[in-house]
């Protein structure tokens, strides 16, 4: 065996090379408010704050800006519109559910009727409360007065007709708006629902995967009558300790499945004579970072498969773990076999499955670089990741 393998230099992983030129003058802003991040509900409510808002305060000051001379009556226009809202909450939030919402179009026309006679009703008791008042001045409340609100008599619509229908016009484009929060939250429910089955059968794969390889390396210890079988086992209870239980979970600290990885080094070393065929560093700080549980594995596995098990002069396995404030770097490196082939390296269950599961977890937020060299081959993870 060659002891002396291609130089790696630990310190800065192949093929990533990161420039961050950060002076005093910069400042970094992050927006605290992001409304997509808001769940359905939470759209629908600050829809619904908004439209209050425009309808009670911004409209009733813009018309009264234009009407009236004096700031006083405008806010008091103001005041009698924020009165009136109760009544337009009413047919956002209980007509139209218990009507158009439950497809009985038939009964929301037999009610139409009544809400518009309730409307009218809220109409003229807001008038009447602005009118008792003390604060508002008396040329406006005489204004009102001179309406006749408790006069039916006089006229049935105190308000324009025209203007009532196109309040409620936009309150049901209010209410189809909320719906669409609604059918979009449940779709993300459903394909997130869908993302989830489907990660937990590439983690299904990827247990099963595993076993069945190390089972395979202890059998041909076993066959060989090698005293290193006993040790195999008993580490392998530990490490199936972890992939049965800690592969259940979304995300495990970084700490753990570092371990892990020691571990398995261990696993693997006693199968051959010389432990420093394999490799592995860790640089940064790790505490707080969390990642997808034997995220790493099946690239660990390829590397162990297509140098370690091979009838190789040169046998060597390299792998370094990088961490930073932004993102992690997880690199293996192996010779290539004798007649220059790696094979599978783009098919088997192991790559397939980390890629699969990498576009699922980690969209836009990672990259999977295969590269050779002479006759190293190189695999190269950057996820940028969460912290714990």
């Amino acid at each position: 065996m060659n002891s002396n393998p291609p130089k790696f230099n630990p310190q800065k992983p192949m093929f990533i090379e990161k420039l961050r030129v950060l002076t005093n003058n910069d400042v970094i802003l992050k927006m605290s408010f992001s409304f997509s991040s808001l769940n359905y509900k939470q759209k629908s409510l600050v829809a619904e704050i908004v439209f209050l808002f425009v309808i009670g305060v911004v409209s009733p000051f813009a018309v009264g800006l234009q009407t009236w001379s004096w700031i006083s009556f405008t806010f008091s226009y103001v005041f009698l519109t924020v009165l009136g809202l109760p009544v337009i909450m009413l047919f956002y939030r209980v007509y139209l559910p218990y009507t158009v919402g439950r497809d009985r179009y038939f009964l929301a026309a037999l009610l139409f009727p009544c809400y518009i006679l309730l409307y009218e009703l809220s109409n003229r008791l807001t008038m009447v409360v602005t009118i008792a008042m003390p604060f508002i001045p008396k040329g406006y409340r005489d204004g009102l007065k001179y309406a006749q609100p408790l006069n039916f008599s006089k006229v049935f619509f105190n308000e324009y007709f025209g203007y009532t229908i196109l309040v409620l016009l936009s309150v049901t484009s209010l209410y189809v708006l909320k719906l669409l929060f609604k059918n979009r939250h449940n779709l993300f429910v459903l394909e997130n629902e869908k993302l989830k089955m489907e990660l937990n059968h590439l983690k299904a794969q990827v247990q099963p995967h595993f076993f069945f390889n190390t089972l395979n390396n202890m059998y041909a210890l076993s066959i060989a009558g090698s005293p290193k079988t006993p040790a195999m086992i008993a580490d392998l209870s530990g490490i199936m300790r972890y992939v049965l239980y800690n592969a259940e979970q979304d995300k495990v600290p970084l700490q753990q499945e570092v371990d892990f990885i020691k571990s398995y080094i261990e696993l693997e070393n006693l199968r051959h004579n010389s432990k420093e065929s394999i490799e592995f560093s860790v640089q940064g700080d790790i505490s707080n970072v969390v990642i997808e549980p034997l995220i790493f594995l099946p690239l660990i596995e390829n590397t162990f498969k297509h140098s370690l098990q091979k009838d190789l002069p040169d046998k060597w396995v390299k792998l370094v773990l990088t961490v930073d404030e932004e993102e992690l770097i997880f690199q293996t490196s192996n010779p290539k076999n004798a007649d220059g082939a790696v094979a599978g390296l783009e098919g088997g269950i192991g790559l397939k499955n980390v890629k699969k599961r990498l576009d699922l977890l980690y969209p836009g937020r990672h990259q999977l670089n295969i590269h050779e060299e002479g006759n190293v081959f190189t695999a190269t993870l950057v996820i940028k990741y969460n912290k714990a």
